[in-house]
This record gives structure tokens, sequence and C-alpha cells, in this order.
């Protein structure tokens, strides 16, 4: 039972992964003439490097939000339904992996959103303008 929690646990985390990075893709291809004016006008490659990563971790911290109040509500009904009380969820040693798994799935969320961000802030400035 345990290695078919893991095994679904794998398998969404990268889910999660390749969605975030085809968000962050499509968030390149559509702003490429932002990032043509930015870097025109002075920003560095670390600052547009900063701004997709920033953008990666807020869509990845939105998630795991949403994923750990999912995790509760279910973990409740769960316990509720077949323990026939539900006291074990609300134990600090239950809790912690509700939070683990947040801690991971926005620090997935940066790791998909690196190569995304490194292909923006590349982006040759006068070509970017160019985009159509």
């Amino acid at each position: 039972m345990e290695s078919v929690k893991l095994a679904i646990g794998g398998i969404s985390l990268v889910v999660a992964g390749v969605s975030i990075l085809n968000v962050m893709m499509m968030s390149v291809s559509e702003r490429t003439r932002e990032i043509g004016v930015m870097r025109s006008i002075g920003a560095r490659k670390g600052d547009v490097l900063r701004m997709f990563l920033y953008e990666a971790l807020i869509l990845g911290l939105a998630g795991s939000a949403v994923g750990g109040i999912l995790s509760i509500g279910t973990g409740y009904v769960v316990d509720a339904v077949v323990l026939g009380r539900p006291d074990f969820l609300f134990a600090p040693s239950s809790l912690v992996y509700i939070i683990y798994g947040m801690i991971f799935g926005a620090a997935t969320s940066i790791v998909s959103g690196i190569y995304p961000a490194w292909k923006a802030a590349n982006l040759n400035p006068i070509e970017a303008l160019r985009h159509e």
C-alpha cells in the first residue's frame, strides 16, 4: 500500500512539474516583446531570470496551498468514515507531512521554472522586440 501511495504521489508531482513548465514556457512566449523592452531599457539577465522564477514560485505556493487544504479536508473525511473519529488527522505527526508536501511542491515549481526563466533571460533583446 505504501508503494502505491508513493507511486501516485510521484506521478502527481511529475504532472505538476510538467504543468508548471508548460505554463511558464507559454508565459515566456507570450511576453517575448515585454522581455525585449525590459532588456532594451537596461534590465539585466538576472532581473528577467528572477522575475520568472518568482512567478513559478507563486504558482507553486498557490498550488501547494490548495493541495494542502484539499489534503486536510480529504483526510478529515476519510478518518471520520474509516475510524469513526478524525482525531488522528490533527496530530502533529500527521500535519507535518502535509507541510512537507507543500514545501516539496513549491520546490518542484522552482525547479520546473528554471528552464523557462533561463530561456527568457537569454533572449536577444533586438530579436525579442521584433517578435510578433
